[in-house]
């Protein structure tokens, strides 16, 4: 009997102990999340709750607004600039401890909860410690529920950063403000310059020609930073490793890989097999052997380089291409730290090798819903006619909750990323001389140093 009391009193003792450490680890997290709270939040996520500034998941209030819908039943974003320069506006006036000025935009919600010393107290407890202001870093926007979220950068000395995230609600009234600290990438200056490197990556029979580009800084901490590395993916088949196209020649691939070295980011780009290969066109049609292998040897190449940081490697992928990030990601996903997706639309792809009928390549965009740790960016230009705003807005819907997850949606900007362009978006927009927007790298850059 003794025997048998003495290990009833041992297992009553183990589940004590393991009840009070869970209770013990859910009263920190509690406590650590109010505190958080408390400091950085004031409207709509003060009660709901985004997790984090990278999740940006912004919970409806009790009386939401209806999204306002187009003649497709896609919502109808709000006049976007007039709220990117509010917001803008408002960035600066709680720099200047102007707050009044921002409150007297609110919502009455917001009046009610949130003071001009709250405002002042969470911007200052953010940016104490970054250094003198330098000015606004970017102001991008999403639309989330009806709502639209305007965030904008702020640059200080020495690469730091902050953002303030402005809700909108359907009244243009201002819903919420998040305060955050961010990393930024470098920013360009007279000592920024770079190199290339060639290099090769695949196996033979179709070895295809690359280049490595490495930011050099001029200031010499710099130099003993290995930088990361992103490796640019067009969505064109046939596509050289600068993106070539249009009767312009364009190379939004260039653009991106010099635009990223001077931020302090590497890239590695590469002729696609169609391009190299003319004849593979005819023979190896299948998206295994067109695109997946060919960018498993590229992360592969990159993870064996000595000039950058091999634990922090990007996927950038453009348009269709970006249709199947999840076969890629899901073969090498200890290899790559993150992905970025250019007018890329949410989809679910399942085919057959046509070489060896046995293989079958699977991509659906609901990995990344399981996989909810993989880091995810993705850009979308307003005047994208291959890949329209609305699929942009099938992944935020997708992808509610999931964290590690940002979102840019670009005024005026098309599917590569170029600024303006005929009347009415179309074809004709790649035959002007046009460059990828300087501001959408930066924001790339600063995504990728803040991982």
């Amino acid at each position: 009997m003794k025997r048998y009391l003495l290990i009833a009193l041992v297992l009553f003792a183990a589940m004590f102990a393991i009840w009070f450490m869970v209770d013990r680890w859910q009263k920190n997290e509690i406590e650590e999340i109010t505190e958080t709270d408390e400091r950085e939040v004031f409207g709509l996520t003060a009660t709901g709750g985004a997790d984090s500034a990278e999740e940006k998941d912004t919970e409806t209030p009790t009386e939401a607004q209806e999204t306002p819908v187009s003649s497709d039943g896609s919502p109808e974003p709000a006049d976007q600039g007039k709220l990117e320069t509010k917001a803008r506006e408002y960035a600066e006036d709680i720099v200047k401890g102007l707050t009044s000025r921002v409150l007297e935009g609110a919502s009455e919600k917001l009046k009610e909860d949130t003071s001009e010393d709250d405002l002042e107290l969470s911007y200052e407890s953010v940016t104490s410690g970054l250094g003198s202001f330098q000015g606004v870093e970017s102001v991008t926007n999403s639309t989330r529920d009806g709502y639209r979220e305007i965030t904008t950068t702020l640059r200080y000395e020495g690469n730091e950063g902050a953002s303030i995230r402005f809700i909108f609600d359907g009244d243009e009234a201002l819903a919420g403000i998040w305060f955050d600290t961010v990393k930024l990438a470098s920013a360009p200056d007279k000592g920024s310059r770079y190199e290339e490197i060639e290099k090769k990556i695949g196996r033979t029979p179709y070895v295809l020609d690359a280049c490595l580009t490495i930011p050099i800084r001029a200031d010499e901490e710099d130099e003993k930073e290995k930088p990361p590395l992103v490796i640019l993916v067009s969505d064109r088949d046939d596509a050289d490793m600068d993106g070539t196209m249009g009767a312009a020649g364009n190379t939004p691939l260039l653009d991106m890989a010099h635009g990223l070295a001077l931020r302090g980011v590497a890239t590695l780009r590469y002729n696609r097999r169609h391009q190299q290969y003319p004849e593979t066109a005819y023979t190896d049609s299948d998206i295994r052997e067109t695109l997946l292998k060919d960018v498993w040897a590229a992360v592969d190449t990159a993870n064996y380089l000595g000039k950058i940081d091999t634990d922090s490697i990007f996927l950038l992928v453009w348009g269709r291409s970006a249709e199947y990030l999840p076969a890629m990601i899901e073969k090498r996903n200890r290899r790559v730290k993150g992905a970025i997706l250019i007018g890329a639309k949410p989809t679910k792809h399942e085919e057959l090798d046509y070489i060896d009928e046995t293989l079958k390549t699977e991509s659906d965009a609901k990995y990344f819903v399981t996989n909810s740790t993989f880091p995810l960016m993705f850009l979308q230009g307003d005047r994208d006619f291959e890949t329209p705003v609305k699929y942009f807005e099938k992944w935020q819907s997708l992808l509610t909750g999931r964290a590690h997850t940002a979102y840019h949606l670009y005024k005026s900007l098309g599917h590569f990323l170029f600024e303006g362009g005929t009347e009415e978006p179309g074809p004709a927009d790649y035959d002007e001389k046009n460059t990828v927007n300087t501001g959408a790298i930066t924001d790339i850059a600063n995504w990728v140093a803040g991982l």
